[in-house]
């Protein structure tokens, strides 16, 4: 790569590392492209270059965000064990992540609901949703394992239950996580409870 490619990758990471942190704090909606700029030290007019519009930057801003989920997946799910044991390793993934309530986890669960209510989709959102495919696709050898190595239960569609339990545990997590500040929750069920219990179900109802 070429100094000047290099540079140009290193103001892009930049700008859109300074974009999530900023959106997360003050909002999609309140945060301006010239706040964007001054935070990556760039002129507008150069920020422009880059994304020409705020949402553009949003949804690269969420993909540099889901990517690092792709990475732990294709790890988890190729790691050596079972079928059960490497689904037991993805929900005890997410709940870590979760517990920790990080930025990433928040900015994720934000964009989301950002996405979901505007009025005309995203430009690029594409490039969202085939990243979320791809976290999909590296369930494939886990999914095919299940299916033979007697690790799951034989009378269910494994595809099926296998993404419907990290799409729930992952969504349920999040949801009561990120929530749990502005919902009334009794000291015994407070929501890491809640969430190991919910694994417990999830992963009770696969076993043989």
């Amino acid at each position: 790569m070429s100094k000047r490619q290099q540079n140009k990758e290193e103001r892009l990471n930049r700008i859109i590392e300074q974009a999530e942190i900023l959106f997360l704090q003050d909002g999609f909606e309140r945060v301006q492209m010239q706040d964007i700029a001054d935070a990556a030290e760039l002129g507008v007019a150069t920020l422009f270059r880059y994304f020409p519009k705020k949402d553009q930057l949003i949804v690269a801003a969420a993909v540099r965000n889901l990517t690092p989920t792709l990475d732990t997946f294709k790890q988890l799910t190729t790691a050596p064990g079972d079928s059960y044991t490497r689904l037991e390793a993805i929900l005890d993934y997410l709940l870590e992540q979760q517990l920790k309530q990080t930025s990433h986890s928040r900015f994720r669960e934000a964009f989301e609901s950002y996405a979901s209510f505007v009025t005309s989709p995203l430009p690029d959102i594409d490039d969202y949703i085939d990243l979320q495919c791809e976290i999909m696709k590296t369930l494939e050898p886990l999914i095919e394992d299940g299916k033979t190595d007697g690790s799951l239960r034989s009378d269910i569609d494994v595809k099926a239950t296998v993404v419907t339990i990290i799409n729930a545990f992952g969504t349920f997590g999040n949801n009561i996580i990120l929530k749990s500040h502005i919902s009334y929750l009794e000291d015994d069920i407070e929501p890491a409870i809640q969430q190991r219990v919910l694994r417990e179900m999830l992963l009770s109802y696969v076993r043989p």
